[in-house]
């Protein structure tokens, strides 16, 4: 039996280096890819979901309804993102993250179609639909966030307009 040689990895330590519990470019991926991509999805489901209920100015401007159920879209389609975010900045597996957000937002998929199926009468809140219609949002996040398309010029001003978005949702049957 013949064996074949392996490959070592060699670690070297440096002395008095800085100690990271975060990898360098952590923020870098939060602050330039991860908040704008949610921001958009945000802004665009709430322009969106505003438009398929009616009556666009009062479900912008008068309604919570838009934002609180583009905020569930949001949450849905951000949990493989996260879970990139954090197997990225792992060391070991950070070369498989893509297949990660692959898997995972298959997965998903897979869970929205099983749920049309199997429980057809269901309905929470009236988001069955949004949520089928978020898989263009899964490719959107896929080609912006893990490919990184995205200008760096974007990032502050898509951050911004999306915290004014999810402030104005929140505030916005306080102040009419």
């Amino acid at each position: 039996m013949i064996r074949k040689e392996q490959e070592e990895h060699v670690v070297i330590l440096e002395r008095d280096a800085k100690d990271y519990i975060l990898p360098k470019d952590f923020f870098h991926v939060i602050v330039h890819r991860f908040f704008p991509v949610l921001s958009m999805t945000y802004i665009a489901s709430v322009i969106l979901i505003a438009i398929s209920l009616g009556n666009v100015v009062q479900y912008l401007f008068q309604d919570r309804t838009a934002y609180f159920m583009a905020f569930l879209v949001v949450l849905w389609v951000s949990v493989p993102a996260v879970i990139w975010v954090l197997v990225r900045s792992h060391p070991l597996l950070g070369n498989v993250a893509d297949m990660w957000y692959q898997v995972l937002s298959g997965l998903m998929f897979l869970v929205i179609v099983l749920s049309f199926f199997i429980f057809p009468e269901s309905e929470m809140f009236g988001m069955r639909i949004y949520f089928a219609l978020s898989v263009p949002v899964f490719l959107f996040i896929y080609f912006f966030l893990i490919k990184d398309r995205l200008p760096l010029v974007a990032s502050y001003p898509l951050n911004a307009a999306g915290f004014c978005t999810l402030v104005w949702g929140i505030n916005v049957t306080y102040i009419f």
